[in-house]
């Protein structure tokens, strides 16, 4: 079984590669590894020409380059070859599609229903449809928990998702549906789409070519 620590290169270039322009809030809110091994890791990916600085308004960050894309697609495969995880990855692939299917469907009816749900606040919609929004979203991250628990023990760095999924379903709660459908931040959105691609990529395949978020 691999183990988080081992890979701190890895989970950089992919928190990097999933986030587009990561800064470094958001590679720790992904990668989960020691400050030091952070810095010596982006370091390293800089200088191998991996990942390079981007400035664009006021919003900077790293992104990955062609040579860290192949660098990353390579160490997802040594990934995948180790022991069964290719074919855990494979399983819960099959086993993500329909729950994505329900999720894409649910939260797409939702933003037809109320312009509201990207806003910071919940603007015009009735508590009862929140509530039963959140309700779905909730029920939905149990089943995710369920789909991604035979890879979470074979790879542990995809714990991340079903935990911070459920956060954002309370943040929205608290603070605003934002939290739902929102960018720039941790949203069920952009954490859903962001494990559809990190399972896409683990199998070397491409997100564009498949439906879904």
């Amino acid at each position: 079984m691999p183990d988080r620590a081992g890979q701190p290169e890895l989970l950089v270039l992919q928190s990097v590669r999933l986030t587009g322009v990561a800064d470094r809030d958001a590679i720790v809110d992904r990668a989960f590894v020691a400050d030091a091994v952070l810095d010596r890791t982006l370091s390293r990916a800089e200088a191998a020409g991996h990942i390079e600085r981007f400035t664009f308004g006021d919003s900077s960050g790293w992104i990955i380059t062609e040579s860290g894309s192949l660098r990353l697609a390579t160490l997802l495969r040594a990934e995948a070859a180790r022991g069964d995880a290719g074919r855990v990855l494979g399983a819960t692939l099959d086993a993500f599609d329909p729950l994505n299917d329900r999720f894409v469907g649910t939260v797409s009816r939702w933003q037809l229903q109320s312009t509201s749900a990207a806003t910071t606040g919940f603007g015009t919609s009735g508590t009862d449809d929140v509530d039963a929004l959140l309700n779905s979203l909730s029920s939905m991250g149990g089943e995710l928990r369920q789909v991604l628990a035979p890879l979470i023990v074979t790879l542990p760095r995809f714990g991340r998702y079903p935990a911070q999924f459920q956060a954002a379903i309370e943040r929205a709660g608290d603070d605003g549906l934002r939290w739902v459908t929102g960018v720039g931040l941790l949203s069920c959105h952009v954490l859903w789409a962001e494990l559809h691609q990190d399972l896409l990529s683990s199998l070397g395949r491409d997100r564009h070519r498949d439906a879904g978020w």
